[in-house]
């Protein structure tokens, strides 16, 4: 239990003296990604939209796929692929997210753990900008958001915590294996599939839903979705089970990263 607390202020203290670089790091992040483009920023918004309308074409028109009652598939799929994207975006990103920065690696030093954590900053800009269709998809669908939706906010920093635990754990791995980016590709689009993004845990056959409680971040994108279309709370076991799992991913991701990190400057 101590090492646990020692951990969480040594995190702590690195962030808050590295607070200023940190968003000078997330922010350049956002601009290289779309100072160049004539849409800039609004590429967050128009990518996860249209990946939603043709997914949402297909599964719905092909696979007759369907959402929760009541709700519009394409405002049920996009809802949840907008949650998704920031941790799938977040944990893509982060893998190359050091060996990309050799050259400033090499001019001064800082908590390495800046880097991957700036990445993850990044991202939740664009989840910012995604809510914008949302939001604006709901208004059409006249989808009426229930009070019970500021719960959004709890599954939200429990989403990040995952997030940056896993984060860090494939950021630090890449360092020393390169193949961990093409193989966090390869992950990532199989864990979608695997995660209520398309269909809802409740259309999850009986036998099988035990296994979904494991996948906390498929657990948890279908809570933040529920929360916000229906406004049905998350049960205290699930938000527990789900919050655990995320910490304990956090603090995995952190061990692992603080014991690569002194090898991150000569292997690179």
């Amino acid at each position: 239990m101590d090492k646990m607390i020692k951990s969480k202020r040594s995190i702590y203290n690195n962030i808050i003296r590295s607070k200023d670089l940190l968003f000078a790091l997330a922010m350049r992040d956002v601009k290289a990604r779309y100072q160049l483009t004539i849409l800039g920023l609004y590429w967050a918004i128009i990518n996860p939209l249209v990946m939603a309308l043709i997914m949402g074409f297909v599964f719905e028109n092909v696979f007759r796929a369907s959402g929760i009652e009541g709700i519009p598939y394409i405002v049920f799929l996009f809802t949840a692929l907008t949650f998704w994207n920031l941790f799938s975006n977040s944990v893509g990103s982060a893998s190359t997210s050091l060996t990309g920065q050799a050259s400033l690696l090499s001019k001064q030093y800082f908590p390495r753990i800046i880097i991957p954590t700036a990445t993850v900053l990044a991202r939740l800009v664009d989840l910012c900008f995604s809510m914008i269709p949302v939001a604006l998809l709901l208004y059409i669908y006249k989808v009426n958001i229930n009070i019970n939706a500021w719960m959004l906010l709890l599954i939200l920093i429990i989403h990040i915590i995952f997030t940056l635990g896993f984060s860090y754990l494939v950021s630090a791995l890449n360092v020393l294996y390169r193949d961990v980016s093409q193989v966090t590709g390869l992950l990532l689009m199989l864990w979608m599939y695997l995660s209520p993004i398309f269909y809802s845990i409740s259309q999850v056959p009986e036998e099988f839903r035990i296994y979904f409680k494991y996948n906390a971040i498929g657990q948890i994108v279908d809570m933040e979705r529920n929360l916000l279309l229906t406004g049905q709370a998350p049960s205290g076991s699930d938000i527990l089970s789900a919050m655990i799992i995320s910490l304990g991913v956090f603090i995995f991701g952190y061990i692992v990263f603080k014991k690569i990190e002194p090898l991150i400057a000569e292997v690179l």
